[in-house]
């Protein structure tokens, strides 16, 4: 489920779990700007040891590590750990940010996904990777869709195509958690209501 905390909203059940997450409003600025997203990562996780990518809108994921941490990553657009203390982070003015967090095995996940990673399936290949890469069982594994723009401001349903992706994959409806804030409406920037170059900025980490 979903909260609102000092213009933050969080994933609650996530978080009762051990995983720290965050989707910014408008009100926090824009998550482009690195002195925001800094005091904004700092303030909540404590730290700012983090990874971001230059999103493209493709399928590619980076499995990252201490050792990563500060990197901008090119063509990059979802990221998964196993380490503590890494801030996987993404910037949207629409499209979905999508939080998967096994409970278990204590792996963090967080992909970009719009209409063009969608098509190339960007979540299907992240929990892929899950099972693959770090034996996660499918029922260990939960995933949150963030703030994104709904259908009936975009004409085309991405977070129903997201949720039957997910499913399609082996995880339960129960385990997928969707926050239903629309961008376009809510206090969030919107690229489709605007054009705005602003960015809300959604991050998980283990502590």
């Amino acid at each position: 489920m979903w909260k609102l905390k000092a213009d933050l909203y969080f994933e609650e059940d996530f978080e009762k779990n051990g995983a720290r997450n965050l989707s910014s409003t408008s009100a926090c600025g824009d998550a482009k700007d690195e002195k925001n997203r800094n005091r904004l990562l700092k303030k909540y996780f404590g730290n700012d040891s983090y990874v971001c990518g230059e999103q493209v809108h493709g399928n590619n994921i980076r499995i990252v590590t201490e050792a990563d941490s500060g990197k901008i990553f090119p063509e990059t657009d979802g990221f998964i750990t196993g380490r503590k203390g890494i801030i996987l982070t993404v910037f949207t003015a629409d499209c979905l940010p999508v939080f998967i967090f096994d409970k278990k095995k204590k792996v963090i996940g967080l992909v970009h996904a719009g209409r063009e990673g969608l098509r190339k399936l960007i979540i299907e290949r992240a929990l892929g990777l899950f099972t693959d890469k770090f034996g996660s069982g499918l029922s260990d594994i939960r995933v949150a869709i963030g703030p994104h723009i709904c259908k009936e401001c975009y004409g085309l349903d991405l977070d129903k195509s997201a949720e039957e992706q997910i499913r399609k994959a082996g995880i339960a409806g129960t385990r997928i958690s969707n926050s239903d804030l629309c961008t376009y409406t809510g206090d969030f920037f919107s690229y489709r209501k605007s054009k705005t170059p602003e960015r809300i900025l959604s991050a998980i980490m283990m502590p």
